[in-house]
């Protein structure tokens, strides 16, 4: 059976979640699902526990920060429970004109969470969100000494030129989905990353409570796995045996 890999979704996000990684277990289709508080974390991995291929992050979105939904309570659960899993993610910046104002408590935010993990255990997988904030997110890494400790994923690049040599100067993986490749600039940051470095993604569902299927999931990974082949000059047999390589590599840090 050939194996399907999503290493950044929110399949928690679904109305029927548990439905679909049941479905998804027998498909063979392997999943890390990133969480945007660290109550949506408790839940999903209790609620995916029965499902072995469902890997569930321990995340702080940005955008939950930017609308305040985000206490000193939830901070220090997320510190609490960092040391009890490899994933963290969601986690990151983002500077969107309808969240630009909130840039210093963002940065807070990620600061005291990467500070956290540089206190713990070594070899995390930390998944990074990060819109017009890509060369903030480096530097907070840098910072932090997150990319010396850990594996930084960042999903959906949008950064720079610069950033995108900034990133694979520290190390960073990539994760490419179908919204990446709808824009030329994405096109150009998908074609160019090692492949050593290379994963793919959904993103989805992108809001809570949405219908969601296995059906759904499998075509997007199969359209985002043709358009990147396409784009990187290879069959969709081996871009997929090195994707498995890759995110196989990935879960077992």
């Amino acid at each position: 059976m050939t194996r399907l890999y999503d290493m950044h979704c929110h399949l928690d996000f679904a109305d029927d979640a548990t439905d679909v990684a049941a479905a998804a277990q027998d498909a063979g289709l392997v999943a890390l699902c990133s969480t945007v508080v660290p109550s949506s974390f408790v839940a999903a991995r209790e609620e995916f526990s029965p499902y072995p291929d469902i890997h569930v992050a321990l995340g702080m979105h940005p955008w939950w920060v930017a609308q305040d939904r985000v206490s000193e309570v939830d901070l220090a659960r997320f510190e609490a429970l960092a040391p009890e899993t490899p994933y963290i993610g969601e986690v990151g910046l983002d500077f969107h004109s309808k969240r630009g104002a909130t840039r210093q408590r963002q940065e807070e935010v990620l600061y005291r969470l990467l500070s956290c993990l540089g206190e713990g255990e070594r070899g995390k997988v930390v998944f990074l969100h990060a819109v017009r904030a890509a060369d903030a997110v480096l530097d907070m890494l840098e910072r932090c000494g997150t990319t010396t400790a850990h594996t930084c994923v960042f999903h959906w690049f949008q950064g720079t030129p610069d950033d995108f040599g900034r990133a694979l100067a520290n190390d960073c993986w990539f994760s490419i989905g179908m919204r990446m490749l709808a824009t030329d600039a994405g096109r150009m940051f998908a074609k160019a990353v090692p492949d050593e470095r290379l994963l793919v993604e959904t993103d989805n569902p992108p809001h809570e409570g949405m219908p969601y299927t296995l059906d759904m999931w499998t075509e997007e990974l199969h359209n985002a796995m043709v358009d990147l082949a396409k784009l990187r000059g290879c069959s969709v047999e081996a871009l997929n045996e090195l994707l498995t390589a890759n995110s196989e590599a990935i879960l077992a840090r």
